[in-house]
Order: structure tokens, then C-alpha cells, then sequence
């Protein structure tokens, strides 16, 4: 057994015990294999890395072992259900390496029969930072506190990508059972 086949086999095993432990998307799979590649002596050229790298990867894909529609939705379902929005959504999957087609059929598929996603991502996002009626600190006398609470609630949901017509919405909610009603639909 050559340095070649020696380095395939160690990366092929490494690459099992990783996709073993974490989803990942093709983009964050090759990078990955980039850098374990680094830590092998060898003396291959940057052609023949390439090809080891990319037999690696088309086994892992011919196995199902990497999906990025699959990744793309269990990540677009975790980052709705903590208030996550499109936008929000479209950035952290963009950054993993997943295409707009494929973005666009998660978020489709996870809102499928929802009505108001967005609405309902915004308010859990609510919930689970304690602002706007969930907040703890709704009994505020004094205008100009109410004012600048008010303004670092909308900072917030801005932040997490929501647009300015869903934020209105839900700020301006005022009772606390019917928050909860629209998150259980």
C-alpha cells in the first residue's frame, strides 16, 4: 500500500467517523476534508488532492451519507422553531453552502400549512427572549422607559431579520393568551 492509498483510507475512515456524529452540507464536508488533508504528510500534488478529495466526496454523497436538501431542512426546522425568519434562514444555510433552490424547497416544505410562519417565528422568538409581552417588564410608568424598552425590542427582532411590518404585528399584541394561541396552530 502506497502513501496514496494510505491517505485515502485514513481520510475515507475519518470521514465516516465524522458524517457519523454531524449533518453537514457538501460545501462544509469539502472544507473539512481540506483541512484533515492538511494534517497528513504528504508529498501528492494539488491535483491529485483534488481527486482524493473529490472520490471521497462522491462516495459520501453516492452513500447518502451527505444531502444538503435533507440538511437544509432539519436546519431550517431548528432555526424556526427558535424564531428564526426567512431571512435569518436564507443567511445561515448561504453560509453553509447550500444553493437558493434548495433553500427555498426547506422553507417551503417546514411552512407547509402554517399560516402566518413568520408571525409565529417572531413571536417565539418573543418567548424565548422575554420581550414584548413576555416581558416581565410590561408595567413600566414612565413614557420614556416604555419608549426605549419598545426600541430594543424592535432592535431585536430586526436583528433576527424579521421585516418591519411583521415586527409592528407583533409588538403590538397586547394579550398574552393570544400569543400563545397563534404558536399552537
Amino acid at each position: 500500500m502506497n502513501n496514496k492509498d494510505k491517505i485515502i483510507k485514513k481520510l475515507r475512515n475519518s470521514s465516516m467517523s465524522y458524517l457519523a456524529r454531524y449533518e453537514v452540507s457538501t460545501y462544509q464536508f469539502e472544507n473539512t476534508l481540506k483541512r484533515k488533508m492538511s494534517y497528513y504528510e504528504n508529498d501528492l500534488k494539488e491535483e491529485e488532492k483534488k481527486n482524493i478529495l473529490n472520490l471521497i466526496k462522491e462516495e459520501m454523497l453516492k452513500a447518502k451519507f451527505i444531502d444538503d436538501a435533507r440538511y437544509a431542512e432539519i436546519k431550517t426546522r431548528s432555526l424556526r422553531r427558535q424564531g428564526g425568519s426567512i431571512k435569518f434562514i436564507y443567511a445561515k444555510l448561504k453560509e453553509k453552502g447550500i444553493s437558493n433552490e434548495i433553500i427555498q424547497s426547506s422553507i417551503e416544505m417546514v411552512d407547509n400549512g402554517l399560516e402566518n410562519p413568520e408571525i409565529r417565528a417572531a413571536i417565539q422568538f418573543m418567548k424565548k427572549k422575554s420581550i414584548g409581552i413576555f416581558s416581565c417588564k410590561n408595567s413600566i410608568a414612565d413614557e420614556k422607559d416604555k419608549y426605549n424598552l419598545k426600541q430594543k425590542w424592535l432592535g431585536s427582532l430586526s436583528r433576527k431579520g424579521f421585516s418591519l411590518e411583521t415586527i409592528k404585528k407583533v409588538i403590538d399584541i397586547n394579550d398574552i393568551n393570544n400569543a400563545n394561541l397563534i404558536l399552537e396552530e
